[in-house]
């Protein structure tokens, strides 16, 4: 960072306003990303030790016992998700609104879904005793057949207790109980294998129960040692009112859950089992990329719940999270279908790489599918959303029956995927309606008048809290309604162009007003001070101390002159005095201001540095070595500061040729900017201020590493620190300028700041000015040469070029900070001097710039 840069304007007392970064808006969904990811880390993990468990398992135990145990297995999923009768999810809805008794209503619906699984549980015996042979033969004995009765009531609630869990937000929670689940039923199963027996099914069984208990023993010792648990006292009191909103998100589940898992029956039933097992394959690999959006909607919707008012910042973070991180991963499974399905086998590959190819054209529709459920039931329409999703269901399996009819499985995964691509039409308007704005919305968030936005570059958004002012005069013919009418007329030719828009600076973008708000907006913008004698550095002060606001051009005008403050989003020296020549001759010849908009080259910084240094490892390593400005050390004295920014002037029509002169026989090559900075630092040091000589900011342009045709319209500069063998010496400030710009390491360090804005943001205002500074203060400097300004002379100026004004100074500096503004326009040399007042004295910094203008040859020989 620049000296300059780095320093607030005296009049901001607040905390900066700050726009968020990416990592800011990662954080601000911290919630969001937290949960969700323990939910799918839960289905990785659960999974990969799932099929390891089974893979013992098969290998382990006969075939038989294995048939017995996956068939009991299913059982306490089917009839154990059937059981929770829609606890879980009444639960995520109203948890996050509670707060008292929340444990009190977990344990209650723990109590009812365990009795409603247990119920199903025995209705499922009984139907296998009475109707079933195979699955009665499955289930074993009376001991086994209770223990699965029992199995099916413990899964029911473990289930309610992880989605109660991500209710409460405590996400990484349930992902502790499943983990320990997971981990502790394989241990389990090798603790068996490891002793001399015969493992049948009902053992198999046990270990995935027990599994089930020591996992929630785990997370109740975690819950008691953090005190989160502060009663367990059930009450069915606490469900009265709540048993139609639990119906509804049963039937919504129930309705995107049963058709599901009906497709393999399906399959089975129109094709082969042969098919099916192709089909469970591929929809498996299908289920393992759609546990994204699923998870993430479950989250969101307990996000949502307790904070309704955050739906649409969550669900577009949602959707960023869905699509852009999922789709291209399913992309890649769509070309790469015929490698994965021959993981399971030639005939999986022969049979169901088409039908994986196509079943992952369903990822878009579930993810719109899942986010239409999660904001129906953060909007209370949950009856509506389960409706629907019975006829979707409903549509999906007689989609998959007749595309089976037509003989393959290809056609009948196609007809799914056609029905539900018509299901992601259907339910796109209510997720889009959450995340686009609605013009009422829009109107809202905008100023009124505003027409349309556009967002600030990243080069844009890093100067967004700096402005610097040029003040030129006297001239002749410019007066403040003169100007309004130019820019008003720049606005009726362009309302998007940036000198007539509105800067928003926490909002990071460009507003663009209609005519009648701008013409009222230029009203403000500029403000007349009448025709009498005006003090033009009195003009510069003013613009100073003004507070920043959101007018990209500030002018004040009388007397002949004209000070401009311009943000340094719109641009630097350049750009602005651009804008200065062509406001002023509009002005003055009564019409239109005509600025044409450069092309908005976002990534001009970017081939510019890899032009510059390609895979030159060593360079690059070079330029991350990054020079700071001087400070105080840690221990100075310090005494109460107060800001107090000023700027002192000065000028000359002679010394520039004298400066030729002496650098012909001194110093050839040597520039005349470096020779003014060399001989300023010495006037400091005659005078007594003792400057900082160990380094010093140079603002250079960056401009010259761009490649030809290629214009920046906003600001391309930067100040690297530099540390000269002498700052009084203007060979030495040459050879080190010389030898930074060709080194290019200044692009290195405006792509870092560029990479760094857009993960966390750029701060809108600047930070607050210190309340204290050295007792002994040093001047820290910074000097920016803005070269030749001669295409301003053509302006209507009122004097001959020696009389003539043209300053440019900045509006931050610190505590200890001169910077030094230098240019030449028709031979004049032009120095401004910003300081604060109540750091050093205003009288010794003007006979520092007055010394320079008058001998700066005697200053360098005398500091020798």
């Amino acid at each position: 960072m620049t000296a300059t840069e780095a320093m607030p304007p005296s009049v901001q007392t607040g905390p900066p306003v700050q726009r968020p970064g990416i990592v800011g808006k990662l954080k601000g969904h911290l919630d969001l990303l937290l949960n969700a990811g323990s939910l799918m880390a839960t289905t990785v993990i659960t999974s990969v030790l799932g099929f390891a468990y089974w893979w013992v398992a098969a290998r382990s135990a006969s075939q038989e016992a294995v048939g017995e145990a996956s068939a009991a297995v299913s059982a306490m999923t089917l009839i154990g998700t059937i059981g929770m009768f829609g606890m879980g999810t009444m639960l995520i809805s109203d948890l996050p609104r509670m707060e008292k008794r929340r444990w009190d209503l977990i344990s209650t619906c723990l109590l009812v879904a365990g009795t409603a699984a247990t119920l199903g549980g025995l209705a499922y015996v009984a139907l296998a005793h009475l109707a079933l042979p195979e699955i009665k033969d499955a289930m074993g004995g009376t001991a086994a057949t209770a223990l699965l009765v029992f199995g099916i009531a413990l899964n029911a609630m473990t289930l309610v207790l992880d989605e109660a869990l991500v209710g409460l937000l405590q996400g990484p929670m349930q992902l502790t109980r499943n983990a320990w689940f997971a981990v502790s039923k394989l241990a389990l199963l090798g603790l068996l294998v490891a002793l001399p027996i015969q493992l049948t099914g009902s053992m198999l069984t046990l270990t995935w129960i027990a599994g089930i208990l020591l996992s929630v023993a785990v997370l109740a010792r975690v819950l008691r040692r953090r005190g989160m648990v502060d009663s367990l006292r059930p009450s069915p009191a606490l469900l009265r009112g709540r048993g139609k909103a639990t119906f509804d998100h049963n039937l919504l589940n129930l309705a995107t859950y049963l058709p599901r898992a009906a497709l393999p029956l399906v399959v089975t039933a129109v094709l082969s089992a042969e098919a099916n097992a192709s089909f469970y394959t591929a929809f498996m690999v299908l289920s393992f990329l759609a546990m994204v959006p699923g998870n993430v909607a479950l989250t969101l919707f307990a996000v949502a719940s307790g904070d309704k008012a955050a739906l649409r910042s969550k669900v577009r973070m949602g959707l960023l999270i869905c699509l852009g991180g999922g789709l291209p991963v399913a992309i890649v499974v769509a070309l790469l279908a015929e490698p994965i399905m021959s993981v399971f086998g030639a005939n999986y590959a022969r049979n169901a790489s088409s039908a994986l190819a196509i079943l992952t054209l369903t990822y878009v529709p579930f993810v719109f599918h899942h986010f239409f459920l999660a904001i129906s039931r953060v909007q209370d329409r949950v009856r509506g959303a389960g409706i629907f999703s019975v006829f979707a269901g409903v549509a999906e399996l007689v989609a998959a029956w007749y595309g089976g009819s037509r003989g393959s499985l290809t056609s009948l995964v196609t007809w799914v995927a056609i029905v539900m691509a018509i299901e992601a039409v259907l339910v796109a308007p209510t997720v889009l309606r959450v995340v686009l704005p609605s013009r009422r919305d829009a109107a809202a968030e905008n100023p009124e008048g505003t027409m349309s936005t556009t967002s600030l570059t990243l080069r844009e958004r890093s100067w967004v809290a700096l402005e610097y002012i040029r003040t030129v005069g006297p001239l002749t013919g410019v007066t403040a309604q003169g100007l309004r009418d130019a820019l008003i007329g720049l606005h009726a030719a362009d309302p998007t162009h940036r000198a007539v828009s509105r800067l928003d600076r926490s909002g990071g973008r460009w507003i663009h007003l209609d005519a009648a708000t701008f013409a009222a907006y230029v009203q403000e913008a500029v403000t007349d001070l009448g025709d009498g004698p005006v003090d033009f550095d009195e003009m510069t002060r003013t613009l100073q101390s003004e507070q920043r606001a959101h007018h990209p051009v500030r002018i004040l005008v009388g007397g002949g002159y004209m000070a401009l403050k311009v943000a340094h989003a719109y641009g630097d020296a350049g750009p602005v005095n651009t804008l200065v020549h062509e406001l002023v001759l509009a002005a003055s010849e009564g019409r239109a201001a005509s600025i044409p908009p450069m092309l908005r080259h976002r990534s001009a910084l970017p081939k510019a540095w890899w032009k510059t240094y390609g895979l030159k490892v060593g360079k690059i390593r070079e330029s991350l070595r990054i020079a700071r400005p001087p400070q105080a050390g840690d221990d100075a004295a310090m005494v109460p500061w107060t800001a107090q920014l000023t700027v002192e002037t000065a000028r000359s029509a002679e010394v520039l040729g004298r400066m030729r002169v002496w650098r012909d026989e001194h110093a050839p090559g040597v520039t005349t900017s470096a020779i003014t900075f060399a001989a300023f630092t010495a006037a400091l040091q005659q005078l007594g201020l003792n400057p900082d000589t160990s380094a010093a900011t140079f603002l250079a342009d960056a401009r010259r590493y761009l490649e030809k045709g290629v214009s920046i319209d906003s600001n391309f500069c930067w100040g690297p620190v530099l540390s000269p063998e002498s700052l009084t010496d203007p060979r030495a400030i040459h050879t080190a300028l010389k030898a930074e710009l060709a080194s290019g390491k200044m692009l290195t360090i405006m792509l870092l700041r560029e990479s760094k804005i857009m993960l966390t943001g750029a701060p809108g205002l600047p930070d607050p000015y210190p309340t204290e500074a050295p007792a002994q203060p040093r001047p820290r400097l910074t000097f920016s040469n803005q070269g030749r300004h001669d295409m301003l002379s053509d302006l209507p100026w009122a004097v001959e070029p020696a009389g003539r004004v043209n300053q440019s100074v900045p509006t931050l500096n610190g505590a200890e900070g001169i910077t030094l503004t230098t240019s030449e326009m028709n031979g004049v040399l032009h120095l401004e001097a910003t300081f604060h007042a109540s750091t050093f004295d205003p009288a010794v910094v003007a006979r520092a710039l007055e010394l320079v203008c008058t001998d700066p040859a005697a200053l360098i020989m005398a500091s020798r």
